[in-house]
């Protein structure tokens, strides 16, 4: 039976992951930091060969993907995904998170099912989006390994679709910028080979 191996990968550091801006789905360019992240992953993955390439139009995702590929030495089609952007945070978007009511803002961490931020969006609307995201993904690469990345929540919706995860599982995942997460698929069945992996880092 064909296996689809699936590395989901979190974008590397953002200008904005520096300075603790909340970004959501606005387009926040790599750091420098962040396209070392995506060298040193691009590094790790040579010799890996890629049937396919997704990801979130973002531009840090885009980079990401672009740097990953051009560092491991291969040459896959990058195919925009939106189904991958990141949750979209309503009004909190390109505030710091100093600048946020706190107690809101603690009380919003603390509940596991994190409600949408206000103008923003649902995990259950992230859910489906990435779920299609998945399905189009698992479609068009019916067999070998797919690079895909994405952002901090839909690489964690895509881990709690493609496990059957429940909703409340989302906000105890954590996803580090320029991880490796690796999911094998096969006959419908997923598992999960490497979760949140940054060894790759903190080389030399």
């Amino acid at each position: 039976m064909p296996t689809v191996r699936l590395l989901l990968v979190r974008h590397g550091a953002s200008i904005w992951n520096e300075t603790e801006h909340i970004q959501g789905q606005q387009d926040v360019p790599l750091s420098d930091a962040g396209r070392r992240h995506a060298e040193a992953l691009g590094q790790r993955l040579r010799g890996e060969p890629l049937a396919a390439c997704f990801s979130s139009p973002l531009q840090r995702a885009i980079e990401t993907a672009r740097i990953v590929q051009q560092t491991a030495g291969t040459a896959v089609p990058i195919v925009p995904l939106p189904e991958l952007m990141e949750r979209h945070f309503g009004t909190w978007e390109g505030k710091r998170v100093a600048e946020l009511n706190q107690d809101a803002l603690s009380r919003w961490v603390a509940a596991f099912l994190l409600p949408a931020p206000p103008d923003g969006e649902s995990l259950e609307q992230l859910f489906e989006r990435v779920r299609q995201g998945i399905e189009r993904i698992l479609t068009e690469t019916p067999s070998g390994t797919a690079l895909v990345v994405g952002h901090s929540g839909s690489v964690k919706a895509a881990l709690c679709v493609l496990l059957r995860l429940p909703l409340t599982s989302f906000a105890r995942l954590r996803v580090d910028n320029g991880s490796l997460t690796v999911v094998e698929v096969r006959n419908g069945r997923s598992e999960l080979v490497t979760f949140n992996d940054t060894c790759h880092l903190t080389v030399g």
